[in-house]
């Protein structure tokens, strides 16, 4: 009976419990510490396990805590390398802009700022190398500089260019051009380059325009410090040249190559003070928007065919903005009876030529003279004019008409010397047509 009662309360004891303190004790004391530490204490084996297990639980814990600790340290250690990294990062930084900043303040004078940043961009920009691209080139120069030079001392010329050359360069980076070099008083700047952009025909012409307007200050600074005024002429022209780094691994510059550099170089030369010449090229890019006062056809050296290019004198709409040059009327003095002249007319450069005898009939205050003679120049011509008896004093000039049926042509007169100058203005003029 005893054996019957045994088994009917195992078999009414609860399967789940036994099983949940078999299989997991921690659980067991979580639910009920009370009953499971009275089990325990009646059950040395359980115990003995019990204690086993907490002190194995015991050393685990000190091993966390002490991999704990080292990782904190680690961490720590990391930490502080990873601050001296950052620091030195946010110097090399500093120093990286220091750097740059040197180099745009130092090369800046020398190259413009697109060009500098093209190089800073990337390794590339440092490889030598180019491209063809169409681009819009502008060369500027002032008439009769080298002769005005032989009056002038070393310090008074680097004034003059200083004021000058200064000036004109806050134009072109106004107008977003890239100055490629100055060559004594001109000026080669190109649009288009490094830069890329389809404007750059308007932008250049605008430039060019803006530059002549800007003279009329460069010139009252220069009176102020008592140094004569100057005169400029600019040719513009649109064409593909190759651009890019030309040199050597030791000196290289970024620089335009191409026949169009020679004949934007001619179409200036056949400027006079004040005056914009452009080609056709640079003329159909803008269209309807340029403002000219008269074409005509020249046949540079080195050209296969005659070449159209445009006396302008303004352009409209180039981002908003309207362009022209003044209307500026001058008063023309004749000569009731013509003075005797001499002129050469120049080869390029050579004025070894036989002098040609002619008559001064008439000059403006522009410097617009009208001279009759038996030979009469080509249209453009460059010569070299003297008055008879100062025959050491002489001025250029160019061509800028002729009628050789009348035996009569038109001057625009450069540089003339004060000599000369006096002795002009001592002659019997009279105001007047």
């Amino acid at each position: 009976m005893a054996e019957a009662d045994d088994e009917h309360e195992d078999a009414g004891a609860p399967e789940a419990q036994v099983t949940q303190v078999a299989e997991d004790p921690w659980q067991r004391l979580w639910d009920d510490p009370d009953a499971a530490a009275a089990e325990l204490q009646a059950d040395p084996q359980a115990l003995a396990a019990f204690v086993r297990a907490m002190a194995e639980l015991s050393r685990e814990h000190a091993e966390l805590t002490m991999l704990h600790e080292a990782t904190l340290e680690h961490a720590n250690e990391i930490e502080d390398l990873l601050a001296v990294k950052i620091d030195e990062v946010e110097a090399l930084v500093v120093n990286l802009e220091l750097r740059n900043g040197f180099i745009r303040e130092v090369f800046g004078r020398y190259i413009t700022d697109d060009v500098v940043n093209t190089l800073l961009a990337s390794p590339a920009g440092l490889q030598l190398g180019g491209e063809k691209r169409k681009i819009t080139i502008l060369i500027s120069d002032v008439r009769g500089f080298s002769s005005l030079c032989e009056r002038l001392s070393p310090e008074q010329v680097v004034t003059i260019l200083n004021i000058y050359l200064g000036a004109m360069a806050e134009v072109i980076e106004r107008y977003r051009g890239s100055i490629n070099e100055f060559i004594g008083d001109a000026i080669l700047a190109v649009f288009g380059a490094p830069i890329a952009g389809e404007d750059h025909p308007e932008r250049a012409v605008a430039c060019a325009l803006a530059m002549q307007l800007a003279m009329d200050a460069v010139n009252d600074t220069l009176r102020e410090q008592g140094l004569p005024g100057l005169e400029m002429g600019i040719g513009v022209h649109t064409g593909e040249v190759v651009v890019g780094n030309i040199g050597s691994q030791k000196r290289a510059k970024y620089g335009v190559v191409g026949s169009h550099v020679n004949l934007t170089s001619r179409i200036e030369s056949y400027t006079v003070g004040g005056q914009v010449l452009i080609s056709q090229s640079s003329a159909s890019e803008i269209g309807d928007r340029l403002r000219t006062r008269r074409s005509f056809q020249v046949l540079p050296k080195g050209a296969r065919e005659a070449l159209t290019i445009y006396d302008v004198v303004g352009i409209c709409n180039v981002g908003g903005e309207d362009l022209a040059l003044p209307d500026r009327a001058a008063s023309k003095r004749t000569l009731a009876a013509g003075v005797p002249v001499r002129f050469t007319v120049l080869e390029g450069k050579d004025a070894s030529g036989e002098p040609l005898p002619g008559t001064l009939l008439s000059l403006d205050d522009r410097g617009d003279a009208e001279i009759a003679a038996a030979y009469v120049p080509d249209l453009l011509a460059n010569v070299k004019l003297s008055l008879d008896g100062l025959d050491e004093e002489h001025a250029y000039a160019k061509v800028q008409s002729g009628s050789p049926d009348h035996g009569i042509f038109s001057v625009r007169l450069a540089a003339v010397p004060p000599a000369l100058a006096a002795a002009l203005s001592a002659l019997p003029w009279r105001t007047g047509a």
